[in-house]
């Protein structure tokens, strides 16, 4: 049985401000370590995501789209050449998918706001995710097989509309969980 002090901590560590804090230390932890930080990095991941579902804070459904999807799309990029990572000529590197599963935590928690509208969340999803990619691009993380601005074009328009898909799958998911209750 945990003692109120136990219940205190854990409620923290499952906290929205801890998980933005938390996303961004995993976002440098992948993208500026890479390869030579995953063997730190990776298992942090796992540890966060297990507290936050032994928290109840998320589900597993939860981060199973956003996640699948990240990689996927990123994956696709990546095989015909738009996204283009050392060493991972057509394959998305296990780094990537670390940061897929991180990211996916902060969407039921610090972004949720963001998916109570519809706009805001596509208007996130053009800025937000270019800018990321501006910003690996610029610590050498991925280089790009199109221009610059047409990469970033290509990463707006998809994450404009995927975005705000992945708030509608969290959203449903979390209804049907609460009517099995």
């Amino acid at each position: 049985m945990m003692d109120a002090s136990n219940s205190i901590a854990m409620k923290w560590l499952c906290s929205t401000p801890v998980n933005v804090v938390v996303n961004n230390l995993f976002w440098a932890g992948c993208v500026i370590g890479r390869y030579e930080l995953l063997w730190l990095v990776a298992p942090a991941v796992l540890c966060y995501v297990a507290l936050l579902l032994h928290c109840g804070v998320v589900r597993p459904g939860q981060l199973l789209v956003p996640v699948a999807a990240g990689i996927l799309v990123d994956s696709v990029f990546t095989a015909s050449g738009i996204f283009q990572f050392q060493h991972h000529a057509p394959i998305l590197p296990l780094w990537m998918w670390t940061l897929w599963l991180a990211f996916a935590t902060t969407l039921p928690l610090s972004l949720r706001l963001l998916g109570r509208h519809g706009i805001l969340a596509a208007v996130t999803g053009a800025l937000g995710f270019p800018f990321s990619y501006y910003l690996g691009f610029q610590l050498d993380a991925v280089r790009f097989g199109l221009s610059l601005p047409a990469t970033m074009m290509l990463v707006a328009l998809t994450w404009a509309v995927l975005l705000p898909l992945f708030f509608k799958w969290i959203d449903s998911y979390q209804e049907t969980a609460n009517e099995a209750i």
